[in-house]
C-alpha cells in the first residue's frame, strides 16, 4: 500500500510538472513573439498565484542611450495603475474616520461654486463626476510640462451648467479628478501627498523600488525610458515629449513588477487597509459598457469601482484591473481575487495591441486552470 501511495504521488507530481512546462511553453512562445529583438524597447512580465511566480521574464531594453537591458529593477511608469494608489491613500483617512467617501468636494478644498457641495469625493474616484476635461491645451509647451497644481486650475472655473451629466449616474474617464483626492489626503495627513504615499503605501507593502516622478531629480537608479517607432528608429516619448506626463496622483508613479507584486499581497493580506474598504474599493460602482461619455476601456461585462475596473463575465470568474497608457508607456496590472492569481505586464513601448495579447495570456491561465479557486 505504501509503494502504491509513492507511486501516486510521483505521478501527480511529474503530471504537475508537465503542465506547468506547457504553461511556461506557451507563454514564452506569446511573449516571444511580441518582443522578438532584444535591441527595442521591451518589457516585465510577472504572473504569480498567491505571492509566489509561476512565470517571470524580461525582454528587451530599459532605455537605448545608453542601452540598458530591461532586468527585475528597472523602473516603468504605470500611468493611470496609479489611479488605484491614490484611492487606496484616501481610503486610509476613510478607515482612521478622518473623512468619509459621500463627503463633498467643498468640505475639504475651497471651491467656491456650489456645484462642489454635490460632487462627492466617491464620484471622482470612480469617474462619475461628470466634470468635463476642459484644461487649456492651447500652449502645448505648457501641457508638456504641466504640474499637478497647473493642472487643477480649470476646476476653479467649473459651474453646474459645465457637467456631462448628473453625478454618479455615468461614466466619464476623467484625469484630474484624481488630483483633488491627493489634496483632499494632504487637507487630513498635514504632508505633501507624495510623502504621505510613501509613508502609508510604499514603504509597509515593502516597495522599495518605487516611487512618483520628479521631474527635477537628477539620480533616479533603474528608471527606464518609453519609446514609439520614428522615421530614423525608436524615439523617447515620455516626460518632455508627452502632455501632462508629470501629474503625479492619476499616473505618475515608476516602479517594478516585483514591487507591484508586493503592492497585490500587500492588498490580499489587509496590510494596508481592512477587508471591508478593500472589498468598497473593487465594487462595481458604475457600468462603463456602453457609456456614450467614454470609450476608455468600453468593453462588454467591463464595471469602474473606486481606482479598479472590474469585468465580470458571466463564464468567468471576477477580474479585478486597471491599465495605464503615458507616452511610450502601457502597462497592465490585473487579478482573480478568488483564485490569488495576478498578471503583470509593464511595457515601455505602445506600438502593439495591449489587450489581444492580454486576452491570450488570460485565455492560456484559463485553459491551465489558474484562474479557477
Amino acid at each position: 500500500m505504501r509503494s502504491w501511495k509513492i507511486f501516486l504521488l510521483s505521478a501527480i507530481t511529474l503530471i504537475s510538472g508537465n503542465v506547468r512546462a506547457d504553461l511556461v511553453s506557451e507563454l514564452d512562445s506569446l511573449f516571444e513573439s511580441r518582443y522578438p529583438d532584444s535591441s527595442e524597447p521591451g518589457a516585465q512580465i510577472l504572473i504569480a498565484r498567491n505571492g509566489v511566480p509561476i512565470y517571470e521574464r524580461y525582454f528587451g531594453m530599459a532605455t537605448l542611450n545608453p542601452d540598458t537591458p530591461v532586468d527585475s529593477t528597472s523602473r516603468f511608469c504605470i500611468a493611470s495603475i496609479s489611479k488605484q494608489f491614490t484611492v487606496v491613500g484616501l481610503l486610509t483617512q476613510v478607515a482612521d474616520g478622518k473623512l468619509r467617501l459621500t463627503d463633498p468636494v467643498s468640505r475639504h478644498l475651497p471651491y467656491s461654486d456650489p456645484l462642489w457641495n454635490d460632487i462627492q469625493l466617491w464620484h471622482l474616484a470612480s469617474h462619475t463626476s461628470g466634470i468635463p476635461d476642459s484644461r487649456d491645451r492651447s500652449d502645448r509647451n505648457a501641457t508638456v510640462y504641466a504640474t499637478d497644481s497647473s493642472s487643477m486650475a480649470y476646476f476653479n472655473n467649473i459651474s453646474a451648467a459645465d457637467l456631462k451629466f448628473t453625478p454618479g449616474t455615468a461614466y466619464d474617464y476623467l484625469n484630474p479628478s484624481f488630483l483633488i483626492l491627493a489634496r483632499a489626503m494632504e487637507q487630513q495627513t498635514g504632508k505633501m501627498f507624495t510623502e504621505s504615499q510613501k509613508e502609508l503605501i510604499f514603504d509597509p507593502a515593502g516597495m522599495s523600488h518605487t516611487s512618483y516622478f520628479d521631474p527635477d531629480a537628477t539620480v533616479t537608479p533603474g528608471q527606464s525610458h518609453a519609446y514609439i517607432p520614428g522615421p530614423d528608429g525608436w524615439m523617447e516619448y515620455d516626460y518632455g515629449e508627452e502632455t501632462f506626463f508629470a501629474t503625479r496622483p492619476d499616473g505618475g508613479i515608476y516602479t517594478t513588477a516585483r514591487d507591484l507584486l508586493r503592492w497585490e499581497e500587500a492588498l490580499r493580506n489587509n496590510v494596508i487597509l481592512p477587508e471591508n474598504l478593500r472589498e468598497e474599493a473593487y465594487r462595481p460602482y458604475i457600468k462603463v459598457s456602453g457609456s456614450p461619455w467614454c470609450d476608455y476601456q468600453n468593453y462588454p461585462d467591463t464595471y469602474y469601482g473606486l481606482g479598479w475596473y472590474s469585468e465580470l463575465k458571466p463564464d468567468r470568474p471576477a477580474k479585478i484591473f486597471h491599465t495605464g497608457d503615458n507616452g511610450g508607456y502601457q502597462a497592465y496590472l490585473a487579478k482573480y481575487p478568488h483564485t490569488g492569481l495576478v498578471i503583470i505586464i509593464l511595457e515601455n513601448r505602445n506600438d502593439r495591441d495591449r489587450r489581444g495579447m492580454t486576452e491570450q495570456v488570460e485565455e492560456i491561465l484559463y485553459c491551465h486552470g489558474f484562474t479557477e479557486p
